[in-house]
């Protein structure tokens, strides 16, 4: 938790920077423009289909803080159970914990109403894993056992492009800062648990671990809160 504690706070200082930056430049330009502060209030509902289906427990919120017009901070929680299928081939595997992810969008205004952003994210998980092991013999006991286990903990980067537009083509109003669009993340893992007697199959937050380079993406809806 430590080092990503560390990086939220050298994003939000990185940030103020560039908020400097851009005030001193915005103010060179045009002392009477408004400001580009906004809040972002935001939740994956993807994943909300995906629990509602009962395929997997997912739940994740976003908020990010536009400090100029191109720089943004971004924070994620998220909560996860994994059942990923034939993660152990005779018997049943859960993952589950809470994830969390900071860092800094640039983002490209396409139109008033429709933005693209790259950015990159440090995430660390906590979580525990269970299941069982069944082995049938007709020779011998059959063999049916349990385990769990628990303080697991794995850190990783994502890069991610982000696509959002408007939702309504409103220029005034509530529903003109209702957004919604798409992210796509490549995920590098950079610390996960390696226990003695069984892998470790899925990781909240970050997914199966077959590998430590993952895509992913997800669909997200968002407010916009401009100051």
């Amino acid at each position: 938790m430590k080092p990503f504690i560390r990086f939220t706070v050298s994003c939000l200082l990185l940030s103020f920077v560039f908020q400097g930056v851009d005030a001193q430049d915005s103010l060179q330009i045009n002392s009477s423009s408004k400001s580009n502060f906004s809040i972002i209030l935001a939740t994956d509902y993807g994943k909300l289909v995906t629990t509602a289906a009962k395929l997997d427990s997912r739940y994740e919120f976003n908020l990010g803080i536009q400090f100029t017009k191109h720089i943004r901070f971004t924070a994620d929680y998220g909560y996860a159970q994994l059942s990923p299928s034939n993660a152990i081939e005779n018997g049943i595997y859960i993952s589950t914990g809470n994830y969390y992810r900071a860092g800094l969008d640039y983002l490209i205004n396409i139109s008033p109403k429709t933005h693209l952003s790259l950015g990159s994210m440090y995430a660390s998980s906590a979580f525990i894993d269970e299941g069982t092991v069944e082995i049938k013999s007709e020779i011998w006991p059959s063999l049916n056992e349990r385990f769990e286990r628990d303080g697991f903990s794995a850190n990783w980067v994502e890069f991610v492009l982000t696509s959002e537009s408007s939702i309504f083509n409103k220029e005034t109003g509530f529903i003109s800062n209702l957004y919604w669009g798409i992210k796509v993340r490549l995920r590098i893992m950079i610390e996960k648990p390696t226990p003695e007697q069984l892998d470790i199959y899925a990781i909240p937050g970050f997914g199966r671990t077959f590998n430590n380079l993952v895509p992913a993406l997800n669909l997200f809806a968002a407010y916009k809160i401009n100051r």
